[in-house]
């Protein structure tokens, strides 16, 4: 049920066999896709997502998170887009013409005007905020989670981090969920392979992913 996005090599360093039924994809090496993707990148990265019926989504790094558009992109009616992150990635892209993991959220309101119906972010303090409309239960909501939310010593990220705690993500999670058609959930956050980190901090990280795709395998009713 779980597609995997392998861009950084992060991924390399799970244990996978934990993750049951698995896809992944090795997009390492693809040139144009680290932080801003390019025309190209995003081409190769497409044609790889949103196989075989998966619904959850591991999509590496929090330097990725635009892949999530590309999921967006697929979703052909009126929907909801829940975003956990401790950024609000709805800024301009530092360069013009290009779609960064800081400006995904402006890019799919643009690409998705009359289908991306409203935009819920909970920052890494479990504050919300809506950055476009209001939620309608009668929608399906797509989920998507920067583990940056999460407090360092839950799950150290590469990005500056919020203070969330595992057991309160999964908590405000299911209150946002319950009675909702979901169609779709990704996850990204995490670090670099090594070094820089240590092989304790990716256990912590796969230890997160593990968690809460047992949330969602549980609890989501997907389309």
């Amino acid at each position: 049920m779980t597609e995997i996005l392998n861009l950084s090599g992060m991924y390399d360093e799970y244990e996978l066999s934990a993750f049951g039924d698995y896809r992944i994809a090795d997009l390492k090496g693809i040139s144009g896709t680290r932080l801003y993707v390019d025309e190209e990148g995003e081409r190769v990265i497409r044609s790889e997502i949103n196989r075989d019926g998966r619904r959850i989504h591991l999509i590496d790094i929090g330097d990725y998170h635009y892949i999530t558009r590309l999921y967006l992109k697929c979703i052909r009616q009126s929907f909801d887009l829940l975003v956990i992150d401790n950024h609000s990635d709805d800024q301009e892209p530092e360069f013009q013409g290009m779609k960064s993991c800081g400006s995904w959220i402006r890019d799919a309101y643009n690409e998705l005007d009359g289908l991306l119906s409203s935009v819920k972010l909970i920052r890494g303090d479990g504050s919300p905020v809506y950055l476009k409309g209001s939620f309608d239960t009668t929608r399906p909501l797509y989920v998507s989670i920067d583990k940056d939310a999460l407090a360092p010593k839950v799950c150290p990220c590469n990005w500056d981090q919020g203070n969330l705690g595992l057991e309160e993500l999964i908590f405000i999670l299911s209150g946002e969920i319950r009675g909702r058609r979901l169609s779709g959930v990704d996850i990204c956050g995490g670090i670099p392979v090594p070094p820089g980190f240590s092989h304790k901090d990716l256990i912590m990280n796969q230890k997160t992913d593990l968690a809460l795709i047992e949330f969602f395998t549980a609890e989501g009713d997907f389309d």
